[in-house]
């Protein structure tokens, strides 16, 4: 139980480790799950979800997926899936060359703003876990391989230029102005293949209603190699109201190596009925 103990603080403390400077986003993710079981080895599912960002400010994504889990062994299982999703992409800006006046004044930065727009999502996904039970810890490895299609979209962009506007009627030279100008912009559809590694653990505590979970996962970008592209922990627990509902509540940071996409901070919650 100690060694169980100390790979439970280690799962917790990893979201502390290579936390950079950049800013990090907070939002709710709210999830819906029904099971219906055909027999012990096929099962198929249904899921709702609803991401916010910014707290409950703006809504980042809502999602509806079905799929079908087939357990080969006690230890073996695969999946496949579809999940639709509806994304959110908030106002994004994107920083230009430095501009200097004639005396090499630094006046600032020429930069675009992409404004707000929403995006059709169409994910595929398939699955392989194995499981394993060390005393009372059940550790789950899942393998996930998932297509992501985002269709185009039409947007505003709105370009901020510093120009020097000339002379005045007295021929002095006039001050630099900031100017603006806003433009229809086409967001080109995009492809994106993920292999999604992550190990999760389980605690079942005899007679506790309570089942306590950690997990770590790793994202792996391969349509355009980039090594990892985020790692993603998760502690919370899960409360079984009886045999057929359940409810969890989970806390999960979320890291990006990307230095332009800024960490998450999540709280989760969940519920879960099987028929």
């Amino acid at each position: 139980m100690k060694k169980q103990l100390l790979l439970l603080a280690a799962l917790c403390l990893l979201p502390l480790i290579s936390v950079n400077a950049q800013s990090d986003d907070f939002g709710v993710w709210g999830t819906f799950e029904a099971t219906k079981k055909i027999n012990k080895k096929l099962k198929f599912d249904f899921e709702i979800e609803l991401r916010t960002i910014d707290g409950f400010g703006d809504i980042e994504r809502a999602s509806a997926g079905v799929g079908a889990t087939y357990k080969f062994t006690k230890w073996l299982r695969a999946s496949a899936g579809y999940i639709f999703m509806y994304s959110h992409s908030l106002d994004e800006k994107s920083i230009k060359e430095p501009v200097y006046d004639d005396n090499n004044e630094y006046l600032g930065n020429d930069y675009n703003i992409d404004h707000a727009y929403w995006t059709e999502r169409h994910r595929f996904h398939v699955t392989v876990a194995g499981e394993w039970k060390v005393g009372r810890v059940e550790f789950t490895l899942r393998e996930r391989l998932q297509y992501t299609r985002t269709n185009s979209a039409y947007t505003d962009e709105t370009k901020y230029r510093w120009e020097w506007p000339g002379l005045d009627n007295n021929y002095e030279p006039l001050p630099w102005e900031l100017t603006q100008k806003t433009e229809p912009e086409y967001k080109e559809p995009k492809d994106n293949l993920t292999l999604r590694s992550r190990l999760n653990a389980k605690w079942d505590i005899p007679k506790c209603k309570f089942t306590p979970f950690a997990s770590v996962e790793l994202y792996t970008r391969l349509d355009q190699w980039k090594g990892c592209d985020k790692m993603r922990y998760r502690i919370g627990t899960n409360y079984s109201i009886n045999k057929k509902n359940s409810v969890s509540l989970y806390y999960l940071f979320q890291h990006s190596t990307d230095s332009d996409e800024a960490n998450t901070h999540a709280i989760g919650l969940g519920y879960s009925l099987d028929f």
